[in-house]
Parts: C-alpha cells; structure tokens; sequence
C-alpha cells in the first residue's frame, strides 16, 4: 500500500465513523459534543489532512485566474470553495451553495477562520433546476455529511427517508442576466440534471467553464444540457470526449463552451 493512501484512508474511516455516531448517539450527547467543538475539530483535520478529489483541484488549479467569479454548487465545509477563493484573489468572488444548514454552519466558520470571508458569499440553498422554492433533504450512506441529496437515495441507488426541508434555487435565478461567473463546480451526489437544467440561460450568456461530478446515469443524461448549449466535455485527462461514442458515464468531467475552447 502506498504511504499516499493512508491520510485518504484514515479519512473515510472517521467520516464513515462520524455518520455513524450521529445517527445513533442521544441527542443529549450529541448536543453536549457540538458545545465542546469535537465534530467541528475532526471535520477540519480530515480537510486539512486528507487529499480531496486531486484531479478536481488540479484542473480548479489550471483554470482558475485572478479576478474570476467562481461558484461552488454542494460545497460542503469548504475545501473547494478555499481554493476557489485563493485563486481568485481579492478581487474576484466566488458564491459557495450548500443545502444542509449543519454544513452551511462549518462552511461560515471555516470561511471565517481561514480568512476567505471577503472573498466568499456562502448561501444556504439547495440547487435545482428552479422548479421548487424548498426541497427535502435525503440522507447518503452512513448519513455522512458529505451525500446529503435531493434525489431521495444514496450513491449506490439505496432509497432513503427525507429528514429536512431547505430552501432551493436555481442558478439562472440566482445570477441576473448579466452576472459575471467564470466557472461552476457542480458536486451534487445525483442531482446534477437538475442543476444543469437549471443553468440554461447562464450556459449561453456567461458561459462558464464547469466542472461536474457525475454520480449516477440519471445525473450523466443532464451532459445534453452542455452539449446543446455548445460545450466540448473532456475527462480530467484533458482528453475530449466523442458525444456520440464517448456515452459512458466519468465521475468528473470539465465542460468548456467551444467558443472559447
């Protein structure tokens, strides 16, 4: 086993662990854990500490210039939206979504504490296609924080319960005509359709590069969204993928319109 591998192991065990304990501890623990800043101090080690989608932040790495208005749909605690603002300086902006309000309130502190809040406008949504003004919340596997979804089942197709009710938008609601917005990460866990379908007027007037993470096939039918509206796909290779032969499904692909390709 390689030395690289066991930060990345370590931190699947304790967010896997984590879950877990949140579901079946007490409240009344669970509460007292919250006050003593347990959940919060092993949330920042694991993103301080273990490797996070190095493909993703490689190609953010690349693309990403001074200046640029950025936007992180599902971004969780915040290690994309943190690179996304070191690389957009002081005078870019990047719009960090996140739909489950335990995560929205890590995402604020951690924003906070690394100094990224002028930069950072964090927005407690849900993204969707535009159709609901709210939308439930379904929990993943092990009900880690990470797989929150809109979908109503985990990565692996296990339908699950919904749990909360959060407030939903859609990205052309969210960006008025005319808004600057340079490039999008979409990490949805299956709801990437919807953010897609939503985004129409914003894929033909700013034209933002993207980046998605495709979890399921339902989610990989929305890259009809992207192609319609004159945009190449590239796995994180670089290699360009044929829309009629490449058709099975990558995890993460960056969609760059043709005009500026």
């Amino acid at each position: 086993m390689t030395p690289g591998i066991w930060p990345k192991l370590a931190g699947r065990i304790l967010s896997g662990t984590i879950g877990i304990f949140r579901r079946i501890l007490p409240t009344p623990f669970k509460n007292e854990l919250k006050k003593a800043g347990a959940a919060r101090g092993v949330q920042r080690w694991l993103n301080k500490y273990t490797p996070y989608e190095p493909d993703m932040c490689s190609a953010i790495q690349r693309l990403v210039q001074p200046g640029w208005a950025c936007a992180d749909v599902g971004a969780h605690v915040g290690v994309i939206t943190e690179l996304f603002a070191k690389l957009v300086g002081s005078a870019g902006l990047v719009v960090a979504f996140e739909a489950h309000p335990e995560n929205v309130q890590l995402l604020r502190e951690n924003i906070r504490a690394n100094g990224c809040g002028n930069q950072v406008r964090v927005e407690h949504f849900a993204v969707s296609d535009g159709s609901r003004d709210r939308v439930w919340l379904f929990p993943g596997r092990q009900h880690s924080s990470h797989e929150w979804n809109i979908v109503g089942h985990d990565v692996e197709g296990i339908r699950t319960d919904p749990e909360l009710e959060v407030p939903a938008i859609s990205l052309d609601d969210y960006f008025p005509s005319g808004s600057r917005l340079h490039l999008v990460k979409i990490d949805v866990e299956g709801a990437e359709a919807q953010v897609l379908a939503g985004m129409r007027r914003l894929l033909r007037e700013a034209r933002p590069v993207a980046i998605i993470e495709f979890h399921d096939e339902v989610g990989w039918a929305g890259r009809q969204e992207l192609l319609a509206a004159a945009y190449d796909l590239y796995d994180m290779s670089g290699r360009r993928l044929d829309p009629s032969r490449d058709v099975q499904r990558i995890y993460h692909c960056l969609a760059v319109p043709r005009d500026v390709a």
